[in-house]
């Protein structure tokens, strides 16, 4: 009798799939035949979830990124949890490559921005993603504005931006680093941006 596969265990193993694939051979070894052998999925069951491609790639990267947000949401900032600066180090540290499943989500990123350079579609869904993480930034900014823990001079709006073009930065960074790479000085450019943005 066939194995019955639900729909939401079929797209959780297409996105390891596709996560595994890209941090290997990187987004040009991502087709609708790979990602079915690689889950262990027949290539119409893919099919008929992601009739293309660039609905594969669009998932894997939505996947990624609330996998990503999920993480974050363990940092809490507020009265009896940890300051804004507590937070946005954690924050940032989380992101570096310090086991496989980051390193490849580091990989996965570089190369869906190698796309968006050329793509407008993908260029649209990482500019949506920027807008929601430039939101958040913004407010946990703001409140350490009110709290006191923003850096004298700093303004809430402009060092959420800057905040965004480190995140950039440091997972780009990061993808051209071998596996197991010495990280301090990424460690230590971190410490460096959370000083500067919150004194």
């Amino acid at each position: 009798m066939p194995k019955v596969v639900d729909r939401e265990t079929r797209r959780a193993r297409v996105a390891e799939a596709i996560h595994r694939i890209a941090a290997r051979d990187g987004l040009e070894g991502v087709s609708v035949r790979v990602v079915a052998a690689e889950a262990g999925l027949s290539a119409g069951a893919v099919q008929r979830e992601f009739a293309t491609k660039d609905e594969l790639l669009h998932f894997a990267l939505r996947a990624s990124v609330e996998e990503v947000s999920a993480r974050f949401g363990r940092f809490r900032v507020g009265p009896e949890k940890l300051t804004v600066a507590e937070g946005l180090r954690l924050v940032l540290l989380d992101l570096l490559p310090t086991d496989e499943r980051r390193w490849a989500q580091t990989r996965i990123w570089a190369a869906f921005y190698a796309r968006a350079a050329v793509d407008p579609v993908f260029a649209g869904v990482l500019a949506e993603l920027d807008a929601q993480a430039r939101t958040n930034l913004r407010a946990a900014l703001e409140y350490a504005r009110d709290q006191g823990e923003l850096a004298s001079g700093q303004d809430p709006e402009a060092a959420a931006e800057l905040l965004m073009v480190i995140l950039d930065g440091l997972w780009l960074t990061c993808a051209r680093l071998p596996e197991g790479a010495d990280l301090s000085r990424q460690r230590a450019a971190i410490e460096s941006a959370v000083r500067l943005v919150t004194g």
